[in-house]
């Protein structure tokens, strides 16, 4: 990789100071809505508020463009463009996390300070939601044509709680033909000393993000008689826990290097001092020391290998615990970062469970396509960044989070989590905790983000 040579931040691409008020002030209004999913249907009123609140902000975008909805308010705007040849898919999901402890303003009521805007949402991810609809909104009242692609704006109302917003969605797209040759979603920021030594910042694109597979493990054995007649060893409970304990011992996944975490290291050799960029730069010669380094560091370890985690446990009578459980169930949840790595690993897992009586079985299967990092889709996605940001490293990397692009797997060629976001560790620390805010200039530059993004993808 070579080294690219960075303008300074007051390059950046920006709006000017009456668009920005503008753009604020609706954002403010869409933070404002309590958007919170709850089973109950608690804040439906938050979010009708809000669905009204886009179609008075958004006129041009609520007229022109098709709106497709699933479930209880997950929401898809489709633009027809002229001589349409390909489908992309802009994203950002409209719920919000509780606004929860500790804040210093009122986490549904925008108050700007500072030349920032804090609320819930302001990051994750209420502002890339309003700069996706701002940039729609902006080209349709320039009579943009849209020529070559159909776009589409897709937001779910309940990704936080892992919801079926956007499966619902999926599985329309399936049924009806639609496929896309790019997703954008969340997931990947502009960020500042996350890679070790690089001092620059860093436009962090995830490709892949690590799957979820979810097993039932059952322990089974036929008590009977008085429960002073129970057995006292090897029972289920016993050999539930021989089970757990010998799988967490064995260390079964060693991990790897996968392309894209490979593509994080390379990319960022050339701004590392000496001798990490030597290291880093040449992965295949240095991957055993690296590999050392990175399991010794939790934040580090998830990115080489399949994780393991025993979630619940559950078995034997609350109404007479003299009585020996004659079934125990644990729940097995791992995570990948490659399905077949994933397989053979669960296969001398289940050498283990036959040895202590255990069963397992599948009960989810939630696994997403990593995406290539040198193919056209992504040189453009970078060629945008380096337009709108200057300043900072365009890179790949492996989410170790969760995102609704995972659901486009089977209707979508490349997926992509990122958001023109200019995040330091204080906003970092702030999603999903307290204080959460964004800057208002990086407002203005999400939306000539996705402008640009949108003007380019022909």
């Amino acid at each position: 990789m070579k080294k690219r040579v960075l303008a300074p931040e007051e390059n950046r691409k920006n709006v000017s100071a009456e668009v920005l008020e503008g753009y604020a002030d609706t954002l403010s209004q869409m933070i404002n809505c309590k958007t919170v999913f709850t089973h109950d249907n608690e804040n439906i009123a938050e979010f009708e508020k809000f669905y009204k609140l886009l179609e008075e902000r958004f006129p041009t975008l609520t007229e022109k463009a098709e709106r497709l909805t699933f479930g209880g308010g997950c929401f898809v705007y489709v633009i027809h463009g002229e001589n349409a040849k390909k489908n992309i898919m802009l994203m950002s999901h409209h719920d919000v996390v509780e606004g929860g402890k500790d804040w210093n303003t009122e986490p549904f009521c925008a108050t700007v300070k500072d030349g920032a805007m804090y609320g819930r949402g302001t990051i994750d991810t209420k502002t890339p939601l309003f700069a996706e609809l701002q940039a729609c909104e902006e080209l349709l009242k320039e009579n943009y044509t849209f020529d070559g692609i159909n776009l589409y704006i897709g937001s779910s109302n309940n990704e936080e709680l892992c919801g079926d917003g956007m499966v619902l969605a999926t599985e329309y797209f399936k049924e009806n033909g639609i496929h896309f040759d790019a997703v954008f979603d969340e997931g990947g920021a502009i960020t500042t000393g996350m890679i070790p030594g690089v001092k620059e910042k860093s436009a962090m694109i995830a490709v892949h993000e690590k799957s979820r597979h979810m097993y039932r493990c059952i322990a089974k054995k036929i008590q009977k008689g008085h429960g002073g007649l129970n057995q006292t060893s090897n029972n289920t409970i016993s050999q539930m826990s021989a089970f757990i304990q010998e799988v967490e011992n064995s260390k079964i996944y060693k991990g790897d290097f996968s392309d894209e975490v490979r593509g994080t290291f390379e990319t960022h050799a050339p701004y590392m001092p000496f001798p990490l960029n030597v290291a880093m730069g040449n992965i295949g010669l240095f991957s055993p020391i690296i590999k050392k380094v990175m399991q010794s560091i939790p934040q580090a370890k998830p990115m080489l290998a399949t994780s393991i985690a025993f979630t619940t446990i559950s078995g034997g009578s609350t109404v007479d615990p003299q009585i020996a459980a004659q079934e125990v169930t644990a729940t097995m949840f791992l995570r990948c970062v490659r399905e077949d790595d994933l397989y053979r690993g669960l296969e001398k897992i289940k050498e283990i469970a036959s040895k202590h009586g255990v069963e397992i079985e599948e009960i989810e299967r939630d696994y997403c396509r990593p995406t290539d990092y040198k193919t056209p889709q992504f040189k453009l996605l970078e060629s945008v960044i380096n337009e709108v940001f200057p300043d900072v490293i365009v890179s790949p990397f492996l989410l170790v989070a969760g995102t609704d692009a995972r659901r486009f797997t089977d209707v979508a060629d490349n997926i992509f989590r990122f958001a023109p976001i200019d995040l330091d560790e204080a906003q970092f620390a702030s999603v999903h905790g307290a204080n959460e805010h964004i800057k208002l200039q990086n407002v203005g530059q999400c939306v000539c983000f996705y402008k640009n993004l949108i003007k380019k993808y022909r």
